[in-house]
């Protein structure tokens, strides 16, 4: 076994150092890589080559065709992005530079520059809700590791994730497609759009879907749709008002199998939860207008709510049973408002943004969170080939919690408010030493703010509890970064070096239960305890060779990510779980001839702690699809996932459930085909 993992790791080198090496004879077409604009970075549309910090942009001709069906199949292709399971009903998180069981609130995850993150953090499996999106309706996916407190607030220790959708097509068109895959999987989506007039931009896209899954009682449903309206309103303003609403129904979602069922049928469904529904329900309105050349204003307000309900039933003492429903809501509302003044050697960035969150269950609780933010970044070029970035932020966070009475605990009714402030700057000298080409080095103190849940303790007071605010730190952390990016004979390359301090790190803390009134009262607490270190290195290229004919893109990323935790006074460190300390993606797109595209991707992943520190082992994964394209309008396109037929799991756990193990199967070989019409 040792002998054939060693085999792979040295394929997979040596498959890398070849592609590299390839690079160095890569025929002399122009590049456009670098012509490719990102916003996530400033909040307006900037050339990636005048972008200082290593960017990543995925594309909607990147994703389509390649049988796609969830935005997280799209971003474990990217490079150093990990789609963490913590084994909670296969509930799943976006990871990145190795924040662990942190990533739920240190990487933030944006629909067009609106926050997708839940607001009430370690709320079971209610989690981002970046799935609640149709990748058919993604015109790119912008990447930005590491940092981005300045302009975008707290819990972007591990970076930026902005999913943009399609909002502007510049010629008039129609496309169905209809998708059929294996475990009964089927979708149709259709979509319309193009300009009514010169000025006027209408687009219109729907989606329903259909499925079971690998595990075999699961079934899955739902539908999306998407509009769009962009309307010039002279040559000066622009307005975009962007609605969207995702539905999705889950029946028979399935718990961990023990080592035993995985042996007998590691497709059984095991444990299964009661039937669940989400909803996502947004609409963006985003204004721009050109008071000059050199100054320009975007104002974006909007409007986000996700839902999600569970109902079943509960067996009682006596075998009674009784029905119930657990229902939570994550509604956000607000402004961001953002203006650029660009002058003779550089731009100013400034901007206030408003949000207001408000979470509740059905409990009672009502949680809810309002955040005044302005801040301010100033990009100078002081020569040809040096340049100077720098920003601020300063965040004022008003919270309001309301906590029901419990009777049967003796437990009195909460309702508080209190404030925290925090604050984020970042300095990024850039040194541009050839007209492609740039090494910059990055330092950024930011912060993630507590939610309404953890500024609150449930503590002892009598022969009951109480809740009761406690004085609860915002995180805060330190970021070190040398980055280069260059092309060297007309092929991209780039390459990342960072470390990344964090302390206070919020720790929730159970203490020894009370016994009263027949049961055990729990007390509960919030504290700034921990502190980590995570550093590492991310490497990606990408050439394109025989006139545009072969594309061959790698990435490697490496994470070290270690805690430190104090314990009866003493400091104890320990590597965080949930973190894939490597990760390798290589890809190739081929297009032998002008009707026919094949591509293929590989993904090697390290070994993964989980929670018992328990190494779950390595995995490498190949997909191989093709597109053919029958006429003008018509195209088919097929392929296979897991080709290798490797058979893993999403998490485990082998001494959970007392020694019975806890195994969450992921699918083996699966096929898929779609046909598409295109006018």
């Amino acid at each position: 076994m040792k002998k054939g993992l060693y085999c792979r790791r040295q394929s997979a080198v040596y498959i890398l150092s070849l592609i590299v090496a390839v690079n160095l004879y890569a025929a002399d077409e122009e590049n456009t890589k670098l012509e490719k604009t990102v916003i996530t970075s400033t909040g307006f549309e900037t050339p990636l080559k005048d972008e200082v910090k290593n960017v990543y942009i995925i594309t909607s001709e990147e994703i389509k065709d390649r049988g796609y069906a969830s935005v997280t199949e799209v971003l474990e292709r990217a490079p150093g992005i990990y789609i963490r399971n913590s084994g909670e009903f296969g509930a799943e998180e976006i990871d990145m530079r190795g924040q662990g069981d942190y990533a739920k609130t240190n990487v933030r995850t944006l629909v067009n520059g609106m926050d997708l993150n839940v607001l009430k953090a370690g709320h079971g499996n209610i989690t981002t809700p970046f799935n609640l999106i149709a990748v058919e309706d993604i015109e790119r996916i912008e990447i930005i590791p590491g940092g981005g407190s300045v302009l975008y607030g707290g819990g972007t220790t591990g970076g930026v994730i902005n999913i943009i959708t399609k909002k502007k097509p510049s010629k008039f068109y129609v496309n169905a497609s209809s998708k059929f895959a294996s475990y009964s999987y089927r979708d149709l989506a259709f979509g319309i759009g193009g300009p009514v007039s010169e000025d006027l931009f209408l687009k219109f896209s729907a989606k329903g879907f259909d499925s079971k899954s690998y595990r075999k009682e699961e079934k899955n449903k739902g539908h999306y749709f998407s509009g769009a309206l962009n309307y010039q309103i002279n040559d000066k303003q622009n307005i975009a008002i962007t609605p969207s609403y995702y539905s999705q129904k889950l029946k028979n979602q399935s718990g961990p199998l023990t080592l035993r069922q995985v042996e007998q049928d590691r497709r059984q469904s095991g444990e299964t939860q009661d039937p669940q529904k989400y909803t996502k329900t947004d609409l963006s309105i985003d204004y721009s207008i050109d008071f000059s050349d050199s100054f320009q204003t975007r104002i974006m307000p909007y409007y986000l709510k996700t839902k999600y309900t569970q109902e079943g039933e509960i067996v009682g003492a006596g075998g009674v049973k009784r029905s119930y429903q657990t229902k939570f809501s994550d509604r956000k509302y607000g402004a961001n408002l953002k203006n650029r003044f660009k002058y003779g050697s550089g731009e100013l960035v400034f901007g206030y943004d408003y949000e207001d969150i408000f979470d509740k269950l059905s409990q009672g609780d009502e949680l809810g969170k309002t955040i005044h933010s302005v801040y301010l970044v100033e990009k100078h070029d002081f020569t040809d080939w040096f340049s100077l970035s720098g920003g601020a932020r300063y965040e004022r966070a008003l919270y309001d919690v309301k906590r029901p009475e419990s009777k049967a605990n003796k437990r009195p009714a909460f309702h508080q408010s209190k404030y925290t402030n925090s604050h984020a700057f970042d300095v990024i000298p850039n040194f541009k030493y050839s007209d492609t080409g740039n090494v910059y080095f990055k330092f950024e103190k930011g912060f993630v703010s507590p939610s309404p849940q953890e500024l609150v303790d449930v503590v002892k007071v009598d022969n009951h509890t109480e809740f009761k605010f406690n004085g609860l730190k915002p995180e805060t952390f330190k970021s070190f970064e040398i980055g280069i990016k260059d092309t060297i004979f007309d092929q991209f390359f780039s390459a990342t070096v960072f470390k990344t301090y964090t302390k206070d790190m919020i720790f929730l803390k159970w203490k020894d239960p009370l016994h009263g009134l027949g049961q055990r009262i729990f007390e509960r607490e919030y504290i700034n305890l921990d502190k980590a270190t995570r550093s590492g290195l991310e490497l990606y290229a990408e050439q394109n060779l025989f006139s545009d004919k072969l594309k061959l893109t790698e990435s490697f990323s490496y994470v070290d990510s270690k805690a430190t935790f104090t314990r009866q006074g003493k400091e104890e460190t320990k590597s965080l779980p949930y973190v894939a300390k490597r990760k390798i993606v290589l890809g190739v797109d081929y297009a032998p001839i002008k009707t026919l595209n094949i591509y293929a991707s590989l993904r090697n992943y390290s070994k993964i702690l989980n929670s018992s520190y328990e190494y779950m082992s390595a995995k490498t994964l190949v997909d191989l699809s093709a597109k053919y394209k029958f006429t003008k309008n018509f195209s088919l396109s097929g392929g296979v996932k897991n080709l290798f037929d490797k058979k893993y799991y999403s998490y485990y756990d082998s001494a959970a459930d007392r020694g019975a193990g806890v195994y969450y199967p992921s699918a083996e070989r699966n096929f898929y085909v779609e046909f598409k019409y295109t006018y």
